[in-house]
């Protein structure tokens, strides 16, 4: 039995990992952790989701001190000024699921994976990742006077824009074919309502040519579903930073 702490559990994404992992048979949730000052904090995991759990929310990372696994998916903000001491104290595998971390703070997190296993991607999606290796497979090849557009739909209270999963896209694509110029990958990003994830990749040429690849989902589950098992993943591997295509290539 996979034990996992859960922090951030309190959020959109932290709140569907967790009723995922109640559903588990395999996996058992030993710690829900919010941020300090949060209400939900000193009460029933039952009270935040329904259910009939007795497990409490807690506000500290360092109690969870028996878990096998941490997910985090709070926050870049919180993560780098709050968790990530604790997580360096702490000593155990980590799955990061949350983005909009800047490069210093990508090169303190690769610091960090060089004493334990840490797990992290703009998107937990398996789907996500194959319709990357799919427009991949075409980009690399696409004429010199292709422009390449990423329109990416999230929730209206998402705080990045772009996406990590558009700028994950995009970095794939500028990978796959050195000739694209970065200038003529552009990413638009639209936010509203309770969107959960769309994200569309638009290859116009000179030729009255356009071709569009589309990746959408409607609920959370499949991030939280990617969340769960990637975990199970990490806490066999050895110190180092992992991402979709580790775990996928498996």
């Amino acid at each position: 039995m996979l034990k996992i702490a859960i922090v951030g559990c309190t959020g959109k994404l932290g709140s569907a990992v967790m009723k995922k992992a109640f559903a588990s048979t395999d996996i058992e949730v030993c710690y829900a952790i919010a941020r300090k000052g949060n209400q939900f904090v000193g009460k029933k995991v039952s009270e935040l989701m329904g259910g009939k759990s007795e497990l409490m929310i807690i506000d500290d990372i360092e109690s969870a001190d028996d878990c096998d696994v941490y997910i985090d998916c709070t926050n870049a903000e919180t993560f780098m000024n709050s968790s990530y001491s604790k997580y360096e104290k702490m000593k155990k595998p980590l799955v990061i699921a949350t983005t909009a971390f800047s490069r210093e703070d990508v090169k303190k997190i690769n610091e960090l994976a060089t004493n334990i296993p840490i797990f992290m991607t703009g998107n937990f999606s398996v789907a996500l990742h194959d319709f990357i290796e799919t427009i991949k497979y075409y980009a690399r090849k696409i004429s010199l006077d292709t422009d390449i557009q990423i329109v990416e739909y999230h929730h209206n209270q998402k705080k990045d824009a772009p996406s990590g999963t558009a700028l994950m896209i995009k970095e794939a694509l500028l990978e796959a074919n050195s000739t694209i110029n970065r200038d003529k990958v552009t990413i638009c990003s639209i936010r509203g309502g309770n969107i959960f994830g769309k994200h569309e990749v638009i290859f116009a040429n000179c030729k009255d040519e356009v071709v569009t690849f589309k990746h959408q989902v409607s609920s959370r589950e499949p991030f939280a579903d990617g969340a769960l098992e990637v975990s199970k993943w990490i806490i066999a591997r050895t110190s180092g930073l992992y991402n979709m295509d580790d775990f996928c290539s498996v």
